[in-house]
């Protein structure tokens, strides 16, 4: 593992290492943010995990890092079920979903599921990818106008950001 590492690709890794962390620290805290718990907690997912994995990892290359898709699943979740987001019940909530979910994805990789996914239209996820930013964005423009964020549909988005 550690004897991929030379001293002379060694500087230019650390700065590659700081400039994407300096990308992926504010979206991991406000994905948290949409998930349902506090920034704090994206700050704290998007090093320690990733350090992890990259030590563990036999590979010089990998993707790792938090999704849009699950983190607007998990908020939506929570408000379904009248969980405030960003609440002591939220944060004791979120990682107990997170376990199951992951062991369905274990599950999903020894059924080879995946293969499943190949059926999924390029409209489809594209519409999908677009409604999950068009909600983000309705979410966080409240925000930057000094109030709080939105939840819920369109209507509701929008009455948040008209006063």
């Amino acid at each position: 593992m550690l004897k991929q590492i030379s001293a002379k690709n060694l500087p230019r890794d650390i700065f590659t290492g700081v400039i994407i962390a300096l990308v992926s620290i504010p979206i991991s805290m406000g994905y948290a943010q949409i998930a349902g718990l506090p920034a704090v907690c994206g700050l704290y997912g998007s090093i320690f995990p990733i350090l992890i994995f990259g030590l563990l990892s036999s590979s010089p290359q990998f993707i790792f890092g938090v999704d849009a898709a699950p983190a607007a699943l998990v908020g939506s979740w929570l408000v379904s079920q009248g969980i405030a987001l960003g609440s002591a019940e939220a944060i004791e909530i979120v990682p107990v979903i997170t376990l199951l979910v992951g062991l369905w994805l274990v599950l999903f990789s020894f059924l080879k599921a995946g293969r499943i996914a190949a059926y999924i239209s390029t409209p489809v996820m594209g519409g999908f990818i677009s409604g999950i930013c068009t909600t983000i964005i309705l979410m966080q423009i409240p925000k930057l106008l000094g109030g709080s964020s939105g939840t819920g549909e369109l209507p509701e988005l929008i009455i948040h950001i008209i006063p």
